[in-house]
């Protein structure tokens, strides 16, 4: 397993628990929309980094496409009190999508044999 895998799913697993959260606190229909919406974009995260391994820059581009979408997702409720509970979600994708696209550029610079 390698840093890429592990932070995408770190991430999706906190984004998924956090939504549902979410979802079974909320007082609106907003803020469940908005939970439901991040977790649907961090199950995406999930998917992105179970395929870490072998097509690195997609599965970048699909965890910072979930990192993206949830944090355009906070603003339909209302409330960017949210903010700081998605957070760690957020931040934990974005590494993720940084090191999958730091890992498909590493990898286009070495030679074919």
């Amino acid at each position: 397993m390698n840093k890429r895998f592990i932070l995408g799913l770190a991430g999706g697993v906190v984004g998924i628990l956090t939504a549902a959260y979410v979802i079974f606190t909320s007082t609106s229909t907003d803020v469940t929309l908005s939970g439901v919406q991040a977790a649907l974009f961090s199950s995406l995260g999930l998917m992105g980094a179970a395929i870490a391994n072998k097509e690195t820059r997609f599965a970048g581009y699909m965890l910072i496409s979930s990192a993206v979408f949830i944090t355009l997702s906070i603003p339909i409720a209302g409330s960017l009190g949210l903010l700081a509970m998605y957070l760690p979600t957020i931040i934990l994708l974005g590494i993720a999508a940084i090191l999958c696209f730091m890992d498909a550029a590493a990898g286009e610079e070495m030679p074919a044999e």
